[in-house]
């Protein structure tokens, strides 16, 4: 079990596509308009609890949560949008609790999670006793290498609700409403809690199976890299390097410069410097053509989906 906080409408560092003979670039992002915690928690069999999201308000609004909310999600409130001691108690009592229940009440269970005060408090460690529940602490600055969320599913996390945050933006850079945080959450969340990457975040962690040597690989050591001159052929190819200081080549060009390369690979197992400027150059240039038309695609879906959407609210 684990928490993270999240900037409504705050984004992350991300690739972009961009047209390089542009002077400069923008990318449109909101501000930080508040901050929302969710308490996960995910099994070493590989499957996820429903979270508990916690809002910074006084009191709940059901207009908050949308219609494809799950139902066993859990919502609660907060004066600064941060657990508490008392969350950490609702938490355990509201989802640990009753979705773990065995059915022999003798069997222990084991709950992972860091040493947090909001978690560890005298109620969540009585009603541990009480229903044989084993609390295993991580101990100070080691959840980045041993807390499966912050190893496997977190970073996955965010990573999708910032391009889901990109995409709203790019379409409205007004104010983020919760509902609307609250679908981009479900669906980001889909993608990262999947069963593989919850194992992953397990096994990376040495915890289950468990694997001490793992954790160990981790930790930082000095290496000693061997340097290796620089080998390049005695014998050079003589291409046509015109079209690495022009501008982007038309199809023509790229025809002729597909058949020369081709030419040269074949004459030279071993390519020579000028041969891998040239195809760096004409791959790049692929790629630049087929970005732009991906790009616009896309903008074309995303407008037309909008689009629909208003005509709909109408």
């Amino acid at each position: 079990m684990d928490e993270s906080g999240f900037a409504v409408g705050a984004s992350q560092s991300s690739r972009a596509l961009v047209d390089i003979r542009e002077a400069s670039s923008w990318k449109q992002i909101g501000s930080r308009q508040e901050w929302i915690t969710a308490i996960e928690c995910v099994s070493a069999a590989g499957t996820a609890f429903p979270p508990l999201l916690i809002f910074k308000v006084k009191h709940t609004n059901d207009a908050w949560i949308p219609a494809q909310t799950p139902r066993d999600w859990h919502f609660s409130t907060s004066s600064s949008g941060w657990t508490s001691d008392s969350y950490g108690y609702e938490w355990l009592t509201r989802v640990f609790k009753p979705l773990t229940r065995p059915e022999v009440p003798a069997r222990r269970r084991l709950l992972v999670m860091d040493g947090h005060s909001s978690h560890l408090t005298a109620n969540v460690i009585a009603i541990c006793t009480e229903n044989a529940i084993h609390l295993l602490m991580l101990t100070p600055h080691t959840s980045h290498i041993l807390q499966p969320l912050d190893v496997g599913v977190f970073a996955l996390l965010k990573r999708a609700l910032a391009a889901e945050t990109d995409a709203a933006l790019r379409l409205d850079a007004g104010r983020i409403l919760r509902v609307q945080w609250v679908e981009m959450y479900i669906r980001a969340r889909e993608r990262a809690f999947i069963k593989h990457n919850i194992l992953s975040g397990w096994r990376s962690a040495g915890l289950s199976p468990l694997s001490p040597i793992t954790v160990l690989a981790k930790l930082p050591t000095s290496l000693t890299l061997a340097a290796f001159p620089p080998h390049t052929p005695a014998q050079q190819i003589n291409l046509d390097l015109s079209l690495l200081d022009n501008s982007p080549p038309d199809g023509t060009e790229l025809r002729q410069a597909s058949a020369l390369l081709d030419t040269a690979i074949q004459a030279c197992r071993n390519l020579s410097s000028p041969a891998k400027r040239f195809r760096e150059r004409m791959t790049r240039a692929l790629e630049v053509a087929n970005s732009e038309k991906v790009t616009l695609r896309k903008r074309m879906k995303e407008q037309t989906e909008l689009l629909h959407t208003r005509k709909a609210r109408k």
